[in-house]
C-alpha cells in the first residue's frame, strides 16, 4: 500500500515501478499494464500474437474503468499537446475511448471494450464466453486493466463515501467482512485470460485450465453505490450463472466474493449468497484484502484466482479479517491462511456501480 492524496482516503494498492521507486500515472501506462498481462497469458496458452492478429476467428475483449492518464494530462491531450512525447490528440477525435483505442487497435473491429464499472472485468469474460458459445470466435483474449489511482478517481470515490478512511493502517485497510471495515482500497493492475472453444483447444493439443461453464448478470436500480435490499439482485446473478451451467448449489466448492470492504457491499453480497445457498453455503473469501479493489480489472483477476483455486485445490483466505461483522451471516469466510481442500467448482462474483452485477461458474474439466 502507498499513500495517495490528502483527502479522507490517503492509501492505495499501487503497482510499483520496475525500478521500485513508485509508478506515476502516464498516458501510456494502461497500455503497458495490458501488454504485460496479455503477453503472459498468450505465452502460457502457447499462442503467437502475430498469428492471432491475422486470424479472423480471434477476438479481444478488454475492460477498463477509466482513462489511461491523470486529469491534467487528459486536458493537455485534448488541447493537442504532447504527453511523454506522444501526440494523443487524434484519439479524442474518435468515437471510442482513447485507452481502448491504444489497446485494441491491432485487432480492428474484432476488439470490444467494456465499461460496466466494477463488474467490467467479469463482464468481459462473459462476453468472451458468449462469443465462443455462439460460434463467433474460436479464441478470445479477455480480461481487464486498471490504472485509476489518480486525483480525479480518488476524489470521486471518496465523495461517494466508498473509500477507506483507515489511513493509519494502510497494510490492513482493506478488510472485507470485518466489523471494522471502512471502505475499499483502490488497486490497479491487469489480468488477461484466453477463452477458447473445446474444438480449438483439442486441435492445438492443449488442455484448458478450467471450463467457463456458466455466467449470469442482473441489474439493480436501488442505488448507485448500494446493493439491492437483502441481496436479491446479487442472488439472481449467481443463480443465473448456475442455471447457465446446468449446475446446482452442491456443485460449488468455493465462492470468490466481490467483497469490497465497504459496509453495504459485504452485507448485501452475504445476504445474496444466503438467498441462493441457505445454510449450506460453501466457504467464501475476498481476495481484495491483498490486492485492493482493481475496479474495472477486479473481475478478471479474481476469475484468475478462481481458476487457480480449481487447479491447485487451494482456497485463498480473506486477508485482514479479524472479527466477522455479525450481520454477515455466512458460516465460513476463510480467515487466517489458505485452505487446501478439493475444489472442482467455483462461483466468482463482481458487482459494480449503478447496480451492474455479474457472476461466473468455473468448473474443473
Amino acid at each position: 500500500m502507498v499513500e495517495v492524496g490528502d483527502g479522507d482516503c490517503q492509501v492505495a494498492a499501487q503497482v510499483p515501478a520496475r525500478d521500485g521507486n513508485g509508478y506515476e500515472s502516464s498516458a501510456l501506462r494502461l497500455l503497458d499494464f495490458y501488454q504485460f498481462a496479455e503477453a503472459e497469458a498468450l505465452e502460457h496458452a502457447g499462442l503467437d500474437r502475430k498469428a492471432l492478429i491475422s486470424n479472423q476467428r480471434v477476438r479481444v475483449v478488454v475492460a477498463s474503468h477509466g482513462f489511461a492518464w491523470k486529469t491534467d494530462e487528459f486536458a493537455a491531450a485534448s488541447r493537442g499537446e504532447k504527453i511523454d512525447g506522444c501526440d494523443l490528440s487524434p484519439y479524442f477525435m474518435q468515437p471510442v475511448e482513447s485507452a481502448h483505442q491504444l489497446i485494441g487497435g491491432d485487432f480492428g473491429d474484432r476488439y470490444s471494450g467494456v465499461g460496466t464499472a466494477c463488474s467490467a472485468g467479469l463482464v468481459a469474460l462473459l462476453e468472451a464466453g458468449e462469443m465462443v458459445r455462439a460460434g463467433l470466435a474460436d479464441i478470445v483474449i479477455a480480461g481487464g486493466v486498471e490504472t485509476a489511482i489518480k486525483e480525479a478517481m480518488v476524489t470521486m470515490y471518496s465523495r461517494l463515501g466508498a473509500l477507506t478512511t483507515l489511513n493509519d493502517t494502510p497494510e490492513t485497510a482493506s478488510r472485507p467482512f470485518d466489523v471494522t471495515r471502512a471502505g475499499f482500497v483502490g488497486g490497479e493492475g491487469a489480468a488477461m485470460l484466453v477463452i477458447e472453444s473445446e474444438q480449438s483447444a483439442e486441435a492445438r493439443g492443449v488442455t484448458p485450465l478450467a471450463e467457463l461453464a456458466g455466467y449470469g448478470t442482473a441489474v439493480s436500480t436501488a442505488h448507485i453505490t448500494a446493493g439491492s435490499v437483502g441481496g436479491e439482485i446479487q442472488a439472481l446473478a449467481m443463480q443465473r450463472a448456475l442455471d447457465s451451467a446446468g449446475a446446482s448449489t452442491a456443485d460449488v466448492d468455493y465462492i470468490n466474493m466481490h467483497g469490497t470492504s465497504t459496509p453495504d457491499n459485504d452485507l448485501s453480497e452475504s445476504e445474496g449468497v444466503r438467498r441462493v445457498f441457505g445454510d449450506a453455503a460453501p466457504p467464501v473469501s475476498s481476495t481484495k484484502g491483498v490486492t485492493g479493489h482493481l475496479l474495472g480489472a477486479a473481475g478478471a483477476i479474481e476469475a484468475a484466482f478462481s481458476v487457480m483455486a480449481i487447479r491447485t485445490d487451494t482456497l485463498p483466505p480473506t486477508a485482514n479479517l479479524k472479527e466477522v461483522d455479525p450481520r454477515c451471516k455466512l458460516g465460513d469466510y476463510i480467515r487466517g491462511s489458505a485452505r487446501h481442500v478439493p475444489c472442482s467448482g467455483v462461483l466468482s462474483n463482481s458487482f459494480g456501480l449503478a447496480g451492474s452485477n455479474a457472476s461466473v461458474f468455473l468448473r474443473q474439466l
